[in-house]
């Protein structure tokens, strides 16, 4: 039975959250391990109750980028994607900062890009918005959403058409320091070891599957400042790092534990 991935992500090691495959209606059963049909994923399990693998389009595979900085990360990205690191093509750049040096980005390095108006809330995108966010993407046909540095919650619709498909760069080794700040969290704290997280997203604060982390010292003489220039230099690592092999399909997951499969 061919089934669509739904599930939070894939990890090189740490727990997951628990996901089932759903049956997709427009297949019967079949004795067959399914393959590719159409844009999205497909699960590699003939039973819902073994592992999923995430395997990517035969056609390109498209990535939709969300942020609302400075765009860093998004260039750390096209330029994995230029040196042919990741198998894949940006093919939305959308910010909801009108005048962001992320949106400057993208037009230095000619990706399609655009604002959208994030509506009335400071925090989320309204409804007006979140719908105007989906039909851009849509009509990008976008494989993968990732937010590079975009200050808004997605939840309820958004999460809904793009189930398993969103995926998040956060500056620290979460579950600890979840929400704003992170850094700053890390430092105040007193800890000595934080980083960087790639996660899924889902409809809690940085609470989705774990994908890929890197860890950095915290130095007695950090600042805050300091300290998250260095953890953006291991995010500028390892982000590309997963959305290649998410297009590589390289993704399984197993109960909570989601590992890597060699490709």
């Amino acid at each position: 039975m061919t089934r669509w991935a739904n599930f939070g992500g894939w990890a090189d090691k740490g727990e997951q959250d628990q996901h089932n495959c759903n049956p997709s209606e427009k297949h019967q059963p079949t004795l067959e391990r399914p393959r590719h049909e159409g844009n999205g994923f497909v699960c590699g399990a003939l039973d819902a109750s073994l592992p999923c693998v995430l395997m990517a389009n035969s056609d390109s595979f498209r990535l939709g980028v969300l942020g609302s900085g400075r765009g860093s990360n998004l260039a750390a990205i096209a330029d994995a994607v230029s040196r042919g690191d990741i198998p894949a093509e940006i093919t939305a750049v959308i910010s909801d900062v009108q005048d962001a040096p992320f949106l400057q980005h993208a037009e230095r390095l000619g990706i399609p890009s655009q604002f959208i108006d994030p509506g009335k809330y400071r925090t989320k995108l309204d409804d007006a918005a979140e719908q105007a966010y989906i039909a851009a993407l849509q009509l990008a046909r976008v494989d993968l959403v990732v937010l590079a540095g975009f200050m808004r919650i997605l939840k309820g619709e958004f999460l809904r058409v793009f189930e398993g498909r969103v995926i998040n760069i956060h500056p620290s080794l979460l579950p600890s320091f979840p929400g704003l700040e992170a850094w700053k969290q890390a430092l105040d704290y007193g800890v000595k070891y934080t980083g960087a997280t790639v996660h899924f997203v889902d409809q809690g604060i940085d609470s989705g599957a774990i994908i890929a982390q890197e860890t950095l010292p915290v130095r007695d003489e950090d600042s805050p400042e300091s300290l998250l220039e260095r953890i953006h230099s291991a995010e500028h690592r390892i982000l590309p790092g997963a959305i290649a092999a998410i297009a590589r399909g390289e993704v399984e997951l197993q109960g909570r534990r989601t590992v890597r499969q060699n490709p």
